[in-house]
């Protein structure tokens, strides 16, 4: 059975890259994204455990250029934000601050060893993300109260008969949108070669605020349905592109 399944697997990628091998040389080149959803809330979270994102693959296709050309990626993509924060008072007197934070962020890779490539990814060559891919939807929520208690007359007079309840206030923001942006990748050579398109969802707190003295914060990011579209061009350009000493890829005008 092991004999078996290692053919087939060997099979599998001898047929992949026969069909690599015999694809034609083409302007233009087209993928679509079903995926329904992909949040930190559901059952695979999308987010590391400490809410940062990691780099997910959402679309890749491939293209041939039979000379050097530029290419021009147009990617669509719908995303949600979901975020809650609620504050209590408190018998100090102090503020009660909650912060909930959603982001999407989105960036094209050409020619990785991976499409599941993360943040040693050297083959980032899409402008104008040179590394931290292109925000498609982002939200900082804050919430901010300095509330007491709540008392009537009575318990003014004689605050042992009567219970006091903390004031509370609560903010909830869920959105969803679609979003596109064009990625540039100028001066590819010819051959074959594969546009992966990534996506990274993070709901950690990037602000200078913090969440404090009662206050309670939920946040989610996600992302749907999307499409892919490249072309082979030959673009007229203002700046030089190249990898510099250290490997970073850089750009100049």
């Amino acid at each position: 059975m092991k004999r078996l399944s290692v053919a087939i697997c060997l099979a599998c990628v001898a047929y992949s890259l026969a069909s690599a091998a015999n694809l034609p040389a083409s302007k233009a080149a087209v993928q679509v994204s079903t995926v329904t959803t992909c949040g930190a809330f559901a059952t695979s979270p999308c987010t590391n455990t400490d809410t940062t994102g990691h780099w997910l693959p959402v679309m890749t296709t491939q293209i041939k250029t039979s000379n050097v050309a530029d290419l021009f990626a147009s990617v669509s993509l719908v995303t949600g934000l979901y975020t809650s924060t609620s504050v209590r008072g408190n018998n100090t007197g102090s503020t009660s601050t909650a912060v909930a934070e959603g982001t999407v962020r989105v960036r094209v890779l050409v020619d990785p060893t991976s499409t599941s490539c993360q943040n040693d990814c050297s083959s980032i060559k899409s402008l104008p993300d040179l590394n931290n891919g292109i925000v498609f939807d982002q939200r900082i929520q804050t919430l901010s109260a300095n509330l007491g208690f709540i008392f009537t007359g009575q318990c003014a007079l004689d605050p042992t008969t009567c219970t006091l309840t903390p004031e509370q206030i609560q903010l909830v923001l869920d959105t969803t949108a679609a979003h596109s942006f064009n990625f540039v990748v100028p001066n590819v050579g010819t051959g074959i070669h594969s546009i992966v398109v990534q996506a990274q969802l993070s709901t950690e707190n990037t602000s200078v605020l913090s969440t404090t003295n009662g206050g309670v914060s939920v946040a989610n990011a996600l992302f749907g349905l999307g499409s892919l579209t490249v072309d082979a061009v030959r673009l007229v350009n203002s700046f030089n592109c190249g990898t510099t000493n250290t490997g970073t890829f850089t750009c100049a005008m």
